[in-house]
């Protein structure tokens, strides 16, 4: 609290002991001359320009912390502790829906499950991973906007305004994902670093699996459960191929993913189709201009895209690392691959917990920024940093739990204490983007996202930086400790952000625009 608010908080305790409950502002207006204070030094010391201005101020000071006194304090009571649970469940599926391929694959790893035929050679498979990393990086700026712009009109009634929104951001990434794959096509045939056939099938894989994610993020607007059924559906059909009928892991991912796109596609047409205007605005309204929804946006596309570039930066990093008398332009060390897989298991599965620690986060901060009085910010300060400590200092204790499971698990007996060091160097990595990942949702939330950009391109560049340097002079496994370095630089420095907003609320509410 700087010195003004001091003094005007002084003011407002001198007024309030001659009278606790002012008539009105008349009444507060008369007690402050009564005092002394003249126009002249009401303007140097408070910034008013007269006693009346001053006299109103703190009279609605005083009524509104009346009002805020007389509200009840919630009462917790099966219902609420329900619905907070049911919340629970919502935020939880929201984010793990999308990890559910994911965790189902390194699981298989771990079960040994015995295939029958093996279709796929080495250039493929490599090219095939190789696919699944970009197109999760290159679609997850574009998945991120189609989200959070349907989600912004469905919370204002306006579900046409979201699909026509929607559509067009979806139109876009699908046109940006087929240029950026007609360019690497055109690249390899031209370079021929693989054979022909390997090379357009990897193009196409990579052209269904950034679709599909795209596809979802549009659906999940009109039918937020869609995305849900549809990868369980999806996981469903992948173990049929790969437990039923003995296929590898990458031939049932071609065959159930296309299959998939298909069922949404068709789905998607037919919701757009039957969308109906409503009854009370029969027009639609025009659109924002371009580069109105650009600067919005903007910082959202590129955390999408960062996000995704940081989680497999060690294993770009890794693959582009192999020796080229091996024939191949890209592959990943299977032994180093597992190691990280099974990190990466305890970062997926602790993500969902880190979405619903920061709603209930940012809900306890707004409902209590609408009750607390100004002189009480600093309290307020002082309990919001506590809730902070206590949320990572929860998803520590959870992530350390996690971890612990899941090596007991699934780590094999052949695996010596270097494995094991390997997998726990790659949680710690993982733990510091958890962090990370709580602090860039709660300056989201505070319209920062410029700063959330800002902290990540930094640490995204250490840990390419890092990782390329040591992978390519010392041992590919050393990938790891740029992912560890940049995940700390990340969440440092996004927690001090954090931390600025938390110990200046009044200058985070206003840069908010709240």
């Amino acid at each position: 609290m700087d010195s003004t608010e001091q003094k005007l908080s002084e003011l407002m305790n001198e007024v309030t002991a001659v009278s606790p409950h002012l008539a009105d502002f008349w009444q507060a207006t008369a007690i402050i001359e009564s005092l002394g204070y003249t126009d002249r030094i009401i303007q140097k010391e408070f910034g008013f320009p007269d006693a009346l201005s001053v006299g109103k101020y703190i009279y609605q000071h005083q009524q509104r912390e009346r009002t805020q006194k007389a509200i009840a304090p919630p009462v917790r009571t099966w219902r609420t502790t329900l619905e907070d649970f049911w919340l629970f469940l919502q935020q939880f599926s929201r984010s793990f829906v999308y990890t559910l391929p994911l965790v189902l694959i390194v699981l298989l790893e771990y079960f040994h499950v015995k295939t029958e035929t093996s279709i796929l050679p080495a250039q493929l498979a490599s090219l095939i991973t190789l696919s699944t990393i970009t197109s999760l990086c290159t679609s997850g700026g574009f998945v991120q906007i189609i989200s959070r712009r349907g989600e912004f009109y469905t919370q204002i009634n306006e579900p046409l305004q979201a699909q026509r929104v929607c559509l067009l951001l979806l139109y876009l990434g699908m046109t940006t994902t087929i240029i950026l794959s007609l360019i690497g096509l055109f690249f390899g045939l031209y370079r021929g670093l693989v054979a022909d056939e390997y090379l357009i099938l990897s193009t196409w894989y990579y052209l269904l699996l950034s679709i599909l994610w795209m596809l979802l993020a549009f659906l999940s607007i009109k039918l937020p459960w869609s995305p849900l059924v549809i990868l369980l559906g999806l996981s469903a059909v992948f173990l049929v191929f790969r437990l039923a009928l003995r296929w590898g892991s990458l031939e049932a991912q071609i065959v159930a993913m296309f299959i998939t796109l298909v069922i949404v596609v068709i789905l998607a047409v037919w919701l757009t189709k039957h969308q109906k205007l409503p009854k009370d605005n029969p027009e639609p309204v025009q659109l924002p201009q371009v580069s109105a929804t650009t600067y919005l946006l903007m910082p959202y596309f590129c955390y999408g895209i960062g996000y995704f570039c940081f989680i497999f930066a060690d294993r770009i990093v890794a693959g582009i690392a192999i020796n080229p008398a091996y024939g191949i332009i890209f592959a990943i060390d299977s032994f180093y691959q597992r190691q990280m897989d099974l990190a990466l298991l305890n970062f997926l599965l602790m993500v969902p917990f880190v979405e619903y620690f920061s709603y209930i986060f940012i809900r306890f901060w707004y409902q209590a920024a609408k009750q607390v009085a100004v002189k009480n910010q600093q309290k307020l300060a002082k309990n919001l940093l506590i809730r902070y400590w206590l949320i990572v200092t929860a998803i520590i204790i959870v992530f350390a739990t996690s971890v612990a499971i899941t090596i007991n698990l699934f780590k094999p007996a052949t695996w010596d204490i270097e494995a094991t060091l390997q997998v726990l160097l790659g949680c710690l990595g993982y733990l510091f983007l958890v962090i990370a990942i709580l602090n860039a949702i709660l300056l989201f939330s505070l319209n920062q996202g410029r700063v959330v950009f800002q902290t990540l391109l930094p640490s995204l560049l250490l840990n390419f930086t890092v990782g390329y340097i040591l992978a390519h002079t010392i041992t590919v496994a050393c990938a790891v400790i740029g992912l560890i370095l940049g995940a700390a630089m990340f969440m440092l420095l996004s927690g001090q952000k954090v931390f600025q907003a938390i110990a200046h609320l009044n200058y985070a509410y206003y840069v908010g625009g709240y």
